[in-house]
């Protein structure tokens, strides 16, 4: 009876053994999903930046109102756009964050706290603009609308600069979650 029991308990430690593992890789597979995701999310801030310039310029230093006042509202509309996505990706880089404890891999983590970082900061450099571009389409005088939509141009061109090196950040952690090719599962290269 005894040793019944010491061999039943051996299986089901076996058990264990085996599917940590498993449970580790599929956690890791989460992770690749969420900075994936995040990459797109980012690289669709930064190609909304580039879409919105072209209107916020042309916002910026248009002689006429009813010409600024039509930009701006294309630019508060493309921002949102942004603002939204960069929103998202937040959301992901935290939970990307996460699951890259479990993974335990050094280059991983220090990666996905670099993701979450830089998306926080395309975040609010995103919401900096937006507000900035609300301000420059409700201005009253084309001299306000100049000055709030310089003001978002310069948000979003740092949105920009953020969201891209998010955009890598979370490739580079992406790339670097990998148990095999001489990974260990515990290493920390």
């Amino acid at each position: 009876m005894k040793i019944n029991l010491q061999f039943k308990s051996s299986i089901r430690f076996v058990w264990v053994l085996l599917l940590v593992p498993l449970y580790t890789e599929a956690q890791c597979e989460v992770l690749k999903s969420e900075l994936e995701s995040v990459k797109n999310y980012m690289t669709d801030v930064s190609h909304a930046a580039d879409s919105l310039q072209t209107f916020a310029e042309a916002a910026a230093f248009a002689t006429q109102f009813n010409m600024a006042r039509t930009n701006a509202r294309k630019v508060e509309i493309l921002i949102g756009q942004a603002l939204t996505a960069a929103s998202e990706a937040v959301s992901m880089a935290s939970e990307a964050q996460y699951y890259s404890e479990v993974c335990n891999i050094d280059d991983v983590k220090s990666f996905s706290i670099d993701t979450e970082s830089l998306t926080t900061d395309t975040r609010d450099h995103t919401e900096e603009a937006y507000e900035n571009a609300k301000k420059a389409n409700t201005a009253k005088n084309l001299g306000d609308l100049h000055y709030y939509m310089r003001k978002s141009q310069a948000a979003t061109k740092e949105a920009r600069k953020s969201a891209e090196a998010a955009a890598y950040a979370a490739s580079d952690a992406y790339y670097s979650c990998t148990h095999g090719d001489g990974h260990e599962m515990n290493s920390n290269k």
